[in-house]
């Protein structure tokens, strides 16, 4: 019988730790796309919002200044999973802040500076939105656990979306994991953001891997 606990304690300890396992980098020929090809901003639409915002290839590295604005991605997606390698900094002294929007609904209201859409939230010191968050979504599970993570790192960020389940990784850490009762945003763009006047942001890579509904 103390076998069979034991063996049963390992089981459950083993479904709790693979959670919090690293996500795979994606391998080339496994159903991903590049959303940025590293060379120009094809398959990108430009919205600058505030101030005079710049996206330029700098090195290979998608790399966003200026103001605050977006790019959206010309295709939309409903349930897929995002990997991304990014770095946020402030020219200024103050904080780094980006986000990655996804399931973006076009930009209707002008007066809003982003179209509806969830945000997997990059800010490092934010004590409300941590990075990794779905940002200001409320519900248990949407707000992620503070990272060990700083201006001028790079991190990875990983999303997945199937149906309301939305979750996160941050350097290959379980971030945000949690069903939105509502359902409020089920298919649309992928928008990069920049925040501020002095922000920077600067993604090496963005690729997608869409994922089939269930029958």
């Amino acid at each position: 019988m103390k076998q069979i606990l034991i063996t049963i304690a390992g089981v459950f300890l083993t479904g709790c730790v693979s959670s919090q396992l690293p996500e795979p980098v994606p391998q080339k020929g496994d159903s991903w796309i590049q959303l940025f090809n590293g060379r120009n901003l094809n398959g990108w639409r430009e919205n600058k919002f505030k101030h005079k915002p710049e996206w330029k290839i700098v090195d290979g590295v998608l790399t966003g200044y200026g103001g605050q604005g977006y790019l959206s991605s010309l295709e939309e997606f409903d349930d897929f999973e995002l990997y991304a390698q990014t770095r946020i900094s402030d020219t200024a002294g103050g904080r780094g802040n980006s986000g990655i929007y996804f399931r973006c609904a076009p930009h209707v209201d002008k007066k809003q500076e982003f179209p509806p859409g969830y945000e997997a939230q990059l800010d490092h010191g934010d004590n409300n939105n941590p990075t990794g968050s779905i940002y200001a979504l409320n519900i248990e599970g949407a707000r992620a656990p503070k990272p060990p993570t700083k201006d001028g790192e790079w991190v990875t960020m990983r999303i997945r979306a199937v149906g309301n389940h939305l979750q996160t990784w941050v350097n290959g850490k379980l971030a945000a994991d949690c069903r939105d009762p509502e359902n409020r945003h089920k298919k649309g763009s992928i928008l990069l953001q920049m925040h501020h006047l002095t922000g920077r942001v600067e993604f090496k890579e963005v690729q997608i891997r869409k994922i089939a509904k269930k029958n």
